[in-house]
């Protein structure tokens, strides 16, 4: 019993000191993020003010505004600083349709370039990431489903030491690489994400 205790305390001591760590330099960089343009288009500004000081207030904010006036960056920016100033712990970004969630992807792009350290996941519909031609979660139809759990940490502790961004792509391919089911392995990532599309 002792044995089994002092190695389940390993394991979980690992993936605890991998949050902290995390935790810490999202916080630290995203401290020091700018704005990924010159200037502010017009309204935007007091859009992202409202957002930030939405966060701060513990309210709710709800915006109508046309396509194109950078309602995406003036919702993502001021989230992400408030991460890095304690304010919040994450963002989810909720998208209708997987365009939408490319949009946020671009965004997220522009603010990377900065050299910031934080994790964002994409997930993706069960039905449309499944790797099977016909979904079946059960593991005796899916070499995905099984022994995925026996696997599971292996991909996520790789990715999270190689990757910032997890989009579609990327965790499809390492969820080939590990033999485990995608939309799984996307819902996992989240715990470590401060980013969630």
């Amino acid at each position: 019993l002792a044995a089994f205790y002092m190695d389940t305390l390993r394991r979980y001591v690992k993936w605890a000191a991998l949050s902290r760590d995390l935790k810490i330099s999202s916080s630290r960089t995203l401290k020091e993020l700018k704005f990924p343009f010159p200037d502010y288009r017009s309204g935007q500004r007091d859009f992202a003010v409202a957002v930030y000081k939405t966060i701060l207030d513990r309210e709710k904010l709800f915006a109508s505004a046309p396509t194109g006036i950078g309602k995406t960056i003036s919702t993502l920016f001021p989230s992400l600083k408030a991460i890095g100033e304690g304010k919040a712990e994450k963002v989810f970004y909720l998208c209708a349709k997987n365009v939408t969630a490319t949009v946020a992807y671009d965004t997220l792009r522009l603010l990377y370039n900065q050299e910031v350290s934080f994790k964002s996941v994409a997930i993706t519909a069960k039905d449309k990431i499944c790797f099977l031609e016909r979904r079946n979660c059960n593991p005796d139809a899916c070499p995905y489903a099984d022994g995925h759990f026996d696997r599971v940490n292996g991909a996520l502790e790789e990715m999270l030491e190689r990757e910032e961004a997890f989009t579609r792509e990327k965790v499809e391919t390492y969820a080939r690489r590990h033999r485990v089911c995608p939309f799984e392995l996307a819902l996992d990532l989240t715990l470590w994400c401060d980013v969630i599309i």
